[in-house]
């Protein structure tokens, strides 16, 4: 039997088929892409800011606080196609909470990382890149947005 015909070889591609089909995936890809496309966005605010003569720790609450309202934009109304007629208020405080979460998750990965292990301070970076956003996924899908 030829190794593309076997029969775990016709499970695995029908399950990663099913799995690239489902919604929750759909959601995943248009998180980490709008994820992506709010953090340039927080960034291009942060250096015009900079750049207009402002402190950098002023510039980074400045950056932050429209970083935050551009996320909201996009995953409430394009990640996770969010019912806004349930309350937008509450989907609010919910994405504000959502964020402060990720926000001390980050920092628990670098207190982890450089406080407690004595590592180099790009060392959490990994963490901050894969876990925080994989949670914040769930964080978001199901409590944020209600698995809209």
């Amino acid at each position: 039997m030829d190794a593309e015909t076997t029969p775990e070889r016709k499970d695995a591609r029908a399950a990663l088929t099913e799995l690239v089909a489902s919604e929750g995936f759909r959601q995943l890809l248009r998180f980490v892409v709008g994820g992506m496309a709010v953090t340039l966005f927080s960034a291009l605010i942060y250096s015009a800011v900079v750049f207009a003569g402002v402190l950098p720790l002023a510039a980074n609450v400045i950056s932050h606080g429209c970083g935050m309202a551009a996320g909201y934009a996009v995953h409430s109304r394009w990640s996770f196609k969010a019912d806004t007629d349930e309350g937008e208020r509450a989907m609010i405080v919910r994405f504000l909470i959502a964020s402060a979460f990720a926000f001390l998750l980050n920092s628990l990965w670098v207190w982890l990382a450089v406080d407690v292990m004595r590592l180099h301070p790009l060392a959490p970076l990994p963490a901050m890149i894969v876990l925080t956003p994989l949670m914040s996924f769930a964080l978001n899908r199901y409590w944020v947005f209600k698995a809209a």
